[in-house]
């Protein structure tokens, strides 16, 4: 029974691991016959194309190229079996090879496609080397497999018609000679001669592949190329097989819903919604997710446009009208992701739908740069620049604007302190190390569409900011009685002289000139001092005392021999 279920899976692998080797990025059913544009009718392999594209076998890309030159990773090749086969996903307590450690994107698949595969054996361990791209001898061995082949006996002579049978790796020569004496993969002849050229270190394309298939698929250094039977073990290497998410989704309204089955499964942490815009095969945490569903039961979840997005490909909202990849992946302990099958949606096209700015910010040449993406949308007039202290998600005309523009091709804004604030809750200009909340307000004719916000801490110039003082307070008991101890980091400045304690009781920016002065330091090498109830300061060439219980303001300034610069500022009770 179990050899005739080996039996049916092999046989599976092949017909599924021809439809997934191109299911990369696919073409809905009315689009399987189009003509692509880099495939010309004379190209060597536009039949074995042509023919898989009719039958519904293969598919291009959305542009309508199909890359016949396109070569493929063996960690995609690994990915695309497993994924292609929805093979339930089998690891390892240790990985397997050293240079595909749990936390690599393709960990659960190299595990899971291993005895489909092949591996590098060294004296230092066993390597997979995921980046290197697939060769022709590496596909011998996975469709000799795939077709449970590997224990046939086959006559080796077969070879000798080969000119580079010397370059096949000496543990994978007999997977060639029967991938060749049963037509599996057979080669190209060599011009005026009667022999045949295998390249088995050629990379495999899209190409190659396709003919490959279309012949009834048929089918360096100092390392030796291996390949691992398929024999149950035990102890640390015992496999486990972790359920895969079934996805399915329909159109609800205005609304993508997406439907998984439920996983029992008592090492389930729960479910990532994944969105991909150009990945046909989106998975978590490469492709970001929507959102992380903690609940174990949870199998449904309905996606709106306008559906905020961490980490995608295309943005930070889900737009109307736009074709995307839904996915879900299982995340289980141990920090292992399972991702199911991916559905193409189109989200429900919105009459009424306006874009939302998409920003993020940046230093660039030391200034701060806030920037967001090119909205076409004749309705569209222009954009508010808006910030705030304490509204984390700030928008016109609610929380005042630093400037309008009207310009509708401009998509980013230099924020220099050169020009005052209006009407919000920052003054008039923003205080370099405060933390603000940044956003953009696109006007359009009839209405104000805010869009994200982001949290950011602001310098007028990153270069000075370096040169400041990072200031923090804690209460501390020393010979018996309470102090406030101010303390900065050290500041390794060839111009630095030494810094100034300013103090005030209403000024929550104390200033260097007009406030009282706490402490006046020469010495660069201290960057702390105790404050105590009763100890004074100088204010107007007046000395006060410090009250006990008063709130007040703290800020340290670091003199430097061409400019004074100011630190963050603490309010304080004196204990």
């Amino acid at each position: 029974m179990k050899w005739c279920y080996k039996k049916l899976l092999t046989s599976l692998l092949v017909i599924v691991f021809i439809v997934s080797i191109f299911s990369m990025v696919s073409f809905s059913q009315d689009q399987s016959n189009s003509i692509f544009s880099d495939l010309p009718q004379n190209h060597w392999a536009y039949n074995a194309v042509k023919f898989m594209v009719e039958r519904g076998i293969i598919a291009g890309y959305p542009d309508k190229t199909f890359r016949p030159d396109n070569p493929v990773t063996r960690s995609e090749f690994a990915r695309i079996m497993v994924i292609s086969l929805n093979l339930p996903i089998k690891v390892t307590d240790n990985p397997s090879f050293k240079d595909v450690p749990k936390d690599h994107w393709a960990y659960p698949y190299v595990e899971t496609a291993k005895y489909y595969l092949t591996g590098f054996r060294t004296q230092n361990g066993e390597y997979f080397k995921p980046s290197d791209y697939a060769v022709r001898e590496d596909m011998a061995v996975a469709l000799v497999k795939a077709k449970g082949l590997q224990n046939e006996n086959v006559d080796m002579n077969v070879l000798n018609n080969y000119i580079d049978k010397d370059q096949i790796s000496k543990n994978l020569v007999k997977y060639v000679a029967i991938a060749i004496a049963k037509g599996i993969m057979v080669g190209s002849p060599v011009p005026n001669s009667n022999q045949y050229k295998f390249e088995p270190q050629g990379i495999l394309t899209r190409a190659q592949a396709a003919v490959l298939l279309y012949n009834v698929i048929n089918a360096q250094a100092t390392e030796e190329k291996v390949t691992y039977d398929d024999n149950s073990s035990s102890g640390s290497n015992q496999q486990y097989t972790y359920p895969v998410p079934n996805v399915t989704a329909y159109t609800k309204g205005d609304r993508v819903v997406l439907i998984w089955n439920r996983i029992n499964d008592k090492k389930l942490k729960g479910y990532a919604v994944v969105i991909s815009k150009n990945n046909s095969q989106p998975g978590y945490p490469q492709d970001g997710c929507l959102t992380i569903l903690s609940d174990r039961n949870a199998n449904y979840i309905e996606i709106g446009v306008n559906s905020k997005y961490k980490g995608g490909d295309f943005g930070v909202y889900v737009k109307s009208g736009e074709e995307y990849y839904f996915s879900v992946t299982a995340i289980y302990e141990g920090n292992i992701y399972v991702k199911g099958n991916a559905i193409k949606m189109r989200m429900p096209v919105i009459p009424n739908y306006f874009e939302k700015p998409s920003v993020k910010y940046e230093y660039k040449d030391n200034k701060f740069v806030l920037s967001w993406q090119k909205i076409d949308d004749p309705r569209l007039i222009g954009y508010w620049i808006v910030i705030s202290k304490k509204t984390k998600e700030p928008k016109y005309p609610d929380n005042g604007y630093l400037v309008f523009i009207n310009d509708k091709n401009t998509t980013q804004i230099v924020i220099d302190n050169t020009i005052p604030y209006k009407n919000g809750d920052v003054g008039e200009y923003l205080k370099d190390g405060e933390e603000y909340y940044f956003s953009v307000t696109a006007q359009y004719q009839d209405r104000f569409i805010a869009g994200n916000s982001i949290k950011a801490i602001y310098y007028s110039n990153l270069e000075i900011a370096k040169l400041r003082p990072k200031l923090q307070a804690k209460i501390v008991r020393w010979h018996g009685q309470l102090y406030i101890n101010l303390k900065w980091d050290k500041i390794d400045n060839d111009k630095l002289q030494g810094y100034r304690v300013v103090i005030s009781d209403t000024n929550s920016s104390p200033d260097f000139n007009k406030d009282g002065l706490l402490a006046e330091i020469s010495d660069k090498n201290i960057t702390s001092i105790n404050v105590k109830a009763k100890d004074k300061y100088l204010i107007n060439g007046e000395y006060k005392e410090l009250k006990r219980g008063h709130y007040y303001y703290f800020t340290v300034y670091a003199i430097y021999s061409d400019r004074v610069v100011g630190s963050n500022v603490i309010k304080v009770k004196i204990p």
